[in-house]
């Protein structure tokens, strides 16, 4: 059996289809599974799958094994695409501002204002973004869920623990707890 080094080799100087099929199907459902993961959506998963593929076939001749494993580049690029689905597809800063204003009555509602308004202005920063869903992605699947539908699909808390059927309360720490965390580490690097 050839090394992912090899089979690399083998595509970069001979454009090697069937290295790349054997390097494809040795990874699929491994990057196939975090895609799921991190969409809780099987057609989605598919097709974010074949689009890191694609980007991964695309860049194999950017590709270092000095720098990193094939494994790991792979999941930066999966990680990567993932962050950009995200981020093009239901993302605005100004429908986020207006949820936030809407949304200030309680004291629960008055910190998500703080913590949201910070990580908006954070977000909007290209090269924080995917750091930032660098951070979310290890998160279980359940807390990534309520991390977008806050901030991607610009929901309430109430409608988060309807949907997930979890009480209001576990929605809004976790999803507390994710912001601060998130605060820490982008503060940090």
């Amino acid at each position: 059996m050839q090394t992912d080094n090899q089979l690399i080799r083998r595509i970069k100087k001979k454009q090697d289809r069937k290295a790349a099929d054997i390097l494809i199907d040795r990874y699929y459902r491994e990057i196939y599974a975090f895609t799921f993961r991190q969409t809780g959506q099987r057609e989605l998963a598919k097709d974010l799958t074949q689009e890191i593929f694609i980007r991964i076939l695309q860049g194999i001749y950017a590709f270092d094994e000095r720098k990193a494993s094939f494994r790991t580049w792979a999941y930066h690029v999966a990680s990567n695409r993932i962050t950009d689905y995200y981020r093009s597809k239901t993302y605005k800063k100004e429908c986020m501002q207006q949820s936030i204003e809407q949304d200030c009555e309680s004291g629960f509602e008055k910190m998500e204002m703080v913590y949201l308004t910070d990580l908006s202005e954070l977000m909007v920063k290209k090269e924080l973004i995917r750091q930032i869903m660098d951070i979310v992605v290890m998160y279980d699947r359940e807390w990534v869920h309520i991390f977008q539908k806050k901030c991607f699909e610009e929901k309430t808390f109430a409608e988060i623990a309807g949907e997930m059927q979890i009480a209001e309360s576990t929605v809004k720490s976790r999803f507390y707890q994710m912001v601060k965390r998130i605060r820490q580490e982008v503060q940090a690097g």
